[in-house]
């Protein structure tokens, strides 16, 4: 059972995502949800789960990926779509993986999406959700050693 609570015009989730660089950090992967939007991989926190258990169980289901991974964020975002108000509290980790590890275009073996390595040169023309973690990473902001609390508002 996950993580996420509902009612008419509100949603509260529990989140987990992996900040993947390539080897020379120059790419992240990143999960094309199909919609325009893309994602950071990882996905919804189970009840009872602790999130760095949440982020490994996540990767191996949808990349069969076991990687060294490390808390680099914990985000509290407040999100507006046309009909919904979204409140998400996230744990992303980082990390750095062979890119031949994970193939361009990779479907999820979930099949919730298709993975893609973007330049991170080039993050800023993408529409990804955690816009917080998206602004460090284009911006070369990210210190590896250093815990983050981030509060992102849209409304």
């Amino acid at each position: 059972m996950i993580i996420t609570m509902k009612e008419e015009g509100s949603r509260f989730g529990g989140r987990v995502g992996a900040v993947i660089y390539n080897e020379d950090k120059t790419k992240v992967l990143l999960e094309n949800q199909d919609n325009g939007r893309y994602m950071f991989p990882g996905g919804r926190i189970d009840v009872h789960e602790d999130s760095a258990n949440s982020i490994k169980r996540e990767l191996i289901e949808e990349l069969n990926l076991k990687a060294d991974l490390k808390l680099k964020y914990i985000v509290e975002m407040f999100l507006e779509s046309p009909k919904t108000k979204y409140h998400e509290i996230g744990f992303y980790y980082l990390t750095v993986i062979n890119e031949k590890d994970v193939a361009n275009n990779f479907k999820s073996l979930d099949g919730d999406g298709v993975f893609e390595w973007i330049p991170v040169s080039e993050l800023n023309n993408y529409k990804i959700m955690a816009k917080p973690i998206k602004n460090k990473i284009a911006n070369s902001e990210i210190e590896p050693d250093i815990l983050e609390h981030i509060v992102y508002r849209e409304y």
